[in-house]
Order: structure tokens, then C-alpha cells, then sequence
């Protein structure tokens, strides 16, 4: 099973989502600053990352899910933390 997937939007590069350590979810890193309110978020699937970022790119936010539903699981700790 592959490990790393490159998501691109309207032919350009989103980012990648690369399996985490568990092999249970993809955590996102964008490659472009338009998809950073992605960054360090952990996606089921690769196809949910990709759907995620397709909004992203629409509407130019995340998605506001009803209270007590999470779509997309919260950054685990800030990127610069050490």
C-alpha cells in the first residue's frame, strides 16, 4: 500500500498526505500557501484530503461542520513546536 499521495487541484500541486506512524490516517502538508489552513491536519484517506482541498480552493475555507461532527481531524501540535 502506497504511503505517500501528491494532491493536485486544477493542476496545480495542494500538497501531499503521507500515512502517520499508526497507518491509520494521512496527515496533510500543503505545498502552496493557499492550502496551509490544511497543514498538519490527518484525513481518514487520501480521497478526503483531496475533497477537503477541493473545497478549500471553491469557497476559500475549510468547511463548517454541525456541532459534535468533525470531518477532519484538528492539527496534532504546532508545526514550529519543538
Amino acid at each position: 500500500m502506497t504511503n505517500a499521495y501528491v494532491i493536485q487541484i486544477s493542476g496545480r500541486t495542494a500538497g501531499i498526505v503521507a500515512r502517520d506512524g499508526s497507518d491509520r490516517a494521512f496527515n496533510f502538508f500543503a505545498a502552496s500557501p493557499h492550502f496551509h489552513a490544511m497543514e498538519g491536519r490527518s484525513f481518514a484517506d487520501p480521497a478526503e484530503a483531496e475533497k477537503m482541498a477541493r473545497h478549500l480552493a471553491r469557497h476559500g475555507g475549510l468547511p463548517r461542520q454541525p456541532e459534535g461532527e468533525c470531518a477532519i481531524a484538528p492539527r496534532k501540535k504546532p508545526l514550529n513546536a519543538a
